[in-house]
């Protein structure tokens, strides 16, 4: 069958239009709306360029209007900002230049294969990974090594030999991972550095592990396990990802990692600590990094010169410049106070890459927490029922976790909300998705910690305890609970409603109002309740920014065109691309499990491939695209004049 369709005149448009009940729209009626519809949109004058000069509006050509204002037509002054680097743009008024360093400043050339900047979890990995694949590997360290420490306790991977044969954890599913993932991402997570994690994170641990001794290898903690008799590991769209490695144990997590280091000089790696990377050695337009400066604890400049530079600087936690302009979310929701990080890195790294033309993460940046609400009760960050300010639920608690169902929290209006649940609080606590800021250990242990909380609060009445450090409340009647928690009449009204709604939805098996799986909605119908009371707290500061500079699949730092950088690489939390939309928490752990499996993954493709620098010419010969004249005229490219600009749609 011949499903070409035919071309309709106007008029048949339209009476298509009238038969499908759409705005009646023809193509000459289109062109001429697409204008304001565009620069309506991206308020950017975007076809200025396009327009001639305009009788009713006084708009001309160059984007001037006689009013002084965009014309009616849409069009805008523009920005003046086409071709410049995105440092120019974003890092304007705090980026800074490059240092100038005089060749006669220079008191020692070092060659190399391969220059690592950082021996944080990435930066070690990428360098054991390629020290052992016989690449001769020079790491630069900033901080000495009688002092060098490490961040985080938890590494997540899935499918280790240590996790599914050692600890009994069913194999998860990397593509159904990655799906996932993805829905945490809002579709802009790189999928290449995805698909790496996805696929050889397990590898990844039990490499970073290997050696061990049985009695270390049993300590190690696999968060949130075992699970109760009949986990559901299916949370509505999401897995539970439980079994993060935890370093609890006698080799915590600083060891760990100078066990790593250890392989790696073992393997013909070179670690000079007290030494901070200071400039990058490039030509004059940036497209190609050969080497980088450093500077050590007296001042003197050391050059390193390599086929490969890679940047593994950790994150800008106390830049707060940086942080506010690529984390803008956490910079807006704070309303503009500026940003910090716990992880206390200046983001010189990133800023090494911006001055020289490369680009960060587009859109908002990442960071672990601050862009969502997380209201931590003292069972931690439970799936119970939230409500905000005027005792109204707000959102599906259970979507994806509490960094990422907290979002809608972080938009409510004012600065509290109230979470309730039940009796049946083990029922709550034992079965919720496993993930960052959730509860990470379900043992007996933890669980009678918590049952003194409750017990503590059941004492206390209508002052409620803080014995957990956080005021918990206990009632036998939820209107007694709404009491002594402080509501307004009409809020507690609210509340009750909420409640009551709660429950049928539950017993109806179906949230109409929110779409969270029914059997994730514990009924509150059991007395005595519970409630706690929290601030809301967001914006400001997390504990780590995780955004860093756009990589293309093979970790290669992106430019101008985003084209990659010859010679130029970025890895931890220097790249941008695995937590675009903020640190999802889609199982414990991710973060430093994504800095270890890509610093074993760009290691290894550095130290094999023929060619590290191959993508920066391969397709260069290709013939170019054919651009048609038949069928609706693309959208203008920007930049263009009058009428008949290369790739625009023909003047109005």
């Amino acid at each position: 069958m011949d499903r070409k369709e035919p071309r309709l005149n106007d008029a048949q448009r339209e009476a298509f239009a009238k038969r499908r009940g759409r705005i009646e729209l023809s193509r000459r009626s289109f062109l001429q709306g697409a204008g304001v519809l565009a620069a309506g949109a991206a308020g950017a004058g975007m076809l200025a360029g396009c327009s001639p000069k305009s009788e009713a509006s006084g708009a001309t050509a160059d984007g001037g209007s006689a009013a002084g204002s965009a014309s009616a037509a849409g069009s805008a002054a523009p920005t003046g900002n086409a071709g410049k680097t995105m440092g120019e743009v974003l890092g304007a008024g705090w980026l800074g230049d490059e240092p100038d360093i005089p060749e006669s400043d220079i008191a020692e050339t070092v060659e190399a294969d391969i220059v690592v900047c950082g021996a944080g979890h990435a930066g070690t990995a990428t360098a054991r990974r390629a020290a052992e694949l016989g690449a001769k590997v020079v790491v630069i360290e900033m901080q000495p090594e009688d002092s060098f420490s490490a961040l985080g306790n938890d590494i997540g991977h899935l499918n280790s030999s240590w996790q599914t044969e050692r600890v009994g954890i069913p194999s998860y599913d990397p593509i159904e991972f990655m799906n996932e993932y993805q829905i945490y991402g809002a579709g802009r997570v790189q999928p290449t550095l995805l698909s790496q994690f996805a696929h050889r994170s397990g590898e990844a641990l039990d490499w970073f592990i290997d050696g061990y001794t049985e009695e270390e290898k049993n300590e190690l903690v696999p968060l949130n396990w075992p699970v109760v008799d009949g986990y559901d590991y299916k949370k509505g769209l999401f897995t539970s990802y439980v079994g993060t490695c935890q370093f609890a144990g006698s080799v915590g997590m600083t060891d760990a990692l100078k066990r790593s280091q250890a392989k790696a000089k073992e393997a013909g790696a070179t670690f000079n600590y007290g030494q901070t990377a200071v400039r990058l050695v490039h030509n004059e337009d940036g497209t190609e990094v050969t080497g980088v400066i450093a500077q050590d604890a007296d001042g003197n400049y050391i050059q390193y010169n390599g086929e490969a530079v890679v940047l593994a600087c950790g994150d800008i936690g106390s830049n707060s410049a940086m942080y506010n302009a690529i984390c803008r979310e956490n910079y807006e929701l704070g309303e503009y106070a500026d940003c910090a990080a716990m992880s206390g890195r200046d983001g010189s790294g990133i800023a090494m890459g911006m001055r020289i033309g490369a680009k960060v993460e587009i859109g908002t940046g990442g960071d672990m927490g601050s862009h969502a609400f997380i209201p931590l009760t003292p069972m931690e960050g439970v799936e119970c029922l939230w409500l905000n300010k005027y005792g109204k639920r707000y959102c599906n608690e259970a979507f994806g976790g509490p960094l990422l169902s907290g979002c809608a929290g972080a938009r409510q209006p004012g600065d509290m909300a109230y979470i309730i649940w039940d009796s049946d609080w083990q029922s709550v606590f034992f079965n919720q998705l496993a993930g960052h800021l959730a509860p990470k250990e379900w043992d007996d242990e933890n669980a009678a910690t918590i049952e003194s909380y409750m017990e503590a609060a059941a004492a206390a009445g209508e002052e409620g305890d803080d014995t957990s450090g956080k005021f918990l409340y206990c009632a036998d009647t939820l209107e007694e609970l709404c009491d002594w928690m402080g509501m307004e009449e009409g809020v507690k009204k609210n509340t009750l409603a909420a409640v009551e709604a709660w429950n049928a939805a539950h017993d109806a098996g179906a949230d109409d109002e929110f779409g969270r799986d029914p059997e994730t909605m514990w009924p509150i119908v059991k007395g005595p309740f519970y409630g706690y009371p929290c601030s809301k707290r967001i914006g400001g500061g997390s504990l780590v920014a995780t955004s860093g500079l756009l990589v293309t699949a093979e970790q290669q730092v992106q430019g101008q065109g985003f084209e990659p950088i010859k010679g130029l690489f970025a890895c931890g939390n220097n790249s941008g691309g695995r937590f675009p939309m903020g640190y999802n928490g889609i199982m414990n752990g991710v973060s430093i499990g994504m800095c270890l499996t890509l610093g074993y993954t760009l290691g290894e493709y550095l130290a094999t491939a023929d060619d590290p620098n191959q993508y920066c010419t391969l397709g260069a010969g290709n013939a170019e695209v054919k651009q048609s004249d038949k069928g609706m005229a693309g959208p203008p490219m920007g930049g263009g004049e009058g009428e008949g600009a290369e790739g625009g749609a023909p003047a109005a």
